[in-house]
């Protein structure tokens, strides 16, 4: 599971904010959602931050 778990629709930067709320959705473990982050950003050409994780995960993103 990589990417493709994305819908098309989302695979653009400015979808971010689209992609947290696909992302707290899913029903995956916490790591699993932070490897699909990375990924994610690679994919679009956009710079992670810990603040982005921290939409996703909650403030413990530093701990997964």
């Amino acid at each position: 599971m990589g990417v493709e778990v994305f819908p098309p629709a989302l695979l653009a930067k400015d979808k971010w904010e689209e992609v947290v709320v696909f992302l707290i959705q899913l029903p995956i473990p916490p790591r699993r959602k932070k490897q699909l982050i990375v990924e994610w950003a690679k994919c679009v050409g956009a710079v992670l931050t810990h603040e982005m994780v921290e939409q996703v995960l909650g403030p413990l993103a530093g701990r997964v």
